[in-house]
């Protein structure tokens, strides 16, 4: 019997920490990948970028204290699925296959995709990727489109920055990289350069719990529309410079 009241006990306590502090202050655990500059980067020790602005703004109208834990981009979703963090907010697109495992919330931003050579290896255009070794990051929309090249060798990594080093190296012949993350990291690798450029066919969104929190789900929604609505939408967009990466 007194076993049964302690996993009562524990239930219960359970449930009412769930989600929040010990001041009673609700709490949202956001999970992301920290190497998608303008969305999520580390500068001067610290996580910032669009969706930290972003989300830290409909966690404040919601009246929830943010807590980012950053980790790999392919364990973002095992993470959540596992109760360790609350939400992902990390670029990621929100596909068919995802959807079988998460809810997601409205795309907040559209983007594009954009194809990264070695500057001056002409030999890599737009009709000869079948048999060239193209990079991407392990579980992104990237590794998706790269994987319906015919013919074309796909080389996934979990580190963006390990696959521009292997372009560098000559190890792989081409990137595709998300037309703003792609921009900043040519700010400081000048030897790549752009040789496609396509639309994005999915657009980025926030993901929850199948089923976990559909009125999270409609809150953040409407967060957003009021953010469209009121300028702060548009205001973030020329902060990180995205006004020309979009769809």
């Amino acid at each position: 019997m007194k076993k049964i009241f302690l996993v009562l006990a524990l239930l219960i306590f359970g449930i009412m920490s769930c989600g929040k502090k010990d001041n009673g202050e609700k709490k949202l655990r956001v999970g992301l990948n920290a190497v998608f500059a303008p969305f999520e980067y580390v500068e001067n020790g610290k996580i910032t970028g669009f969706d930290i602005d972003m989300i830290n703004e409909i966690g404040k109208n919601l009246g929830y204290k943010i807590e980012i834990m950053d980790q790999s981009f392919d364990g973002l979703i095992p993470s959540l699925k596992a109760g360790k963090i609350d939400i992902i907010v990390s670029g990621m697109s929100s596909t068919e296959q995802r959807k079988k495992s998460v809810d997601f919330t409205d795309d907040y931003f559209i983007s594009k995709e954009t194809y990264l050579r070695k500057k001056g290896n002409n030999s890599v255009t737009p009709n000869s990727l079948s048999g060239k070794k193209i990079g991407v990051q392990l579980g992104t929309i990237q590794e998706i489109e790269a994987r319906a090249i015919k013919g074309a060798t796909v080389v996934p990594n979990e580190s963006t920055v390990n696959i521009i080093l292997d372009l560098k190296a000559g190890k792989i012949d081409a990137i595709i990289l998300e037309k703003a993350v792609a921009t900043e990291y040519m700010k400081k690798n000048p030897e790549m350069e752009i040789f496609d450029e396509k639309p994005a066919s999915i657009g980025m969104a926030m993901a929850i719990d199948k089923g976990k929190n559909p009125e999270l789900i409609k809150q953040i929604n409407a967060e957003l529309k009021k953010m469209r609505e009121n300028g702060k939408y548009d205001e973030l967009i020329k902060k990180y410079g995205l006004e020309n990466s979009q769809k």
